[in-house]
């Protein structure tokens, strides 16, 4: 299969379309499965797991043709979807100030961020 590696954190919509978010790493491997003609591709992530995981079985029927696949929709992070998610999840004057600090932004960037912001 045909490897990729992500150069930015992707978004992992809930299953069934449950309104939750939940990320996927940068520098994933995802291994490319198939195109479909939709516009559309599927890949494949392998993951590690100690321990029991909480679960039930998933019961092979006959409409399923011997593979039940049930993919979940991966998208690139906007900035229309990040507003969406910090109105879900607002952020305190304590996470800004860490994530900023996380990420190294300088004062002088912040002050530009400031001033592009609309009155």
């Amino acid at each position: 299969m045909k490897m990729i590696k992500t150069k930015e954190p992707l978004l992992i919509e809930g299953q069934g379309g449950d309104d939750n978010y939940y990320v996927l790493p940068m520098g994933t491997t995802l291994y490319h499965d198939k195109s479909f003609p939709e516009g559309h591709d599927r890949y494949v992530v392998y993951l590690n797991h100690k321990g029991a995981i909480a679960h039930e079985e998933v019961p092979m029927k006959p409409e399923y043709g011997g593979s039940f696949i049930d993919p979940l929709w991966l998208a690139n992070i906007d900035a229309d979807t990040l507003k969406d998610i910090f109105k879900r999840f607002p952020l305190s004057k304590n996470d800004i100030s860490a994530a900023l600090k996380a990420n190294e932004i300088t004062k002088d960037d912040l002050a530009d961020i400031i001033r592009a912001m609309p009155d």
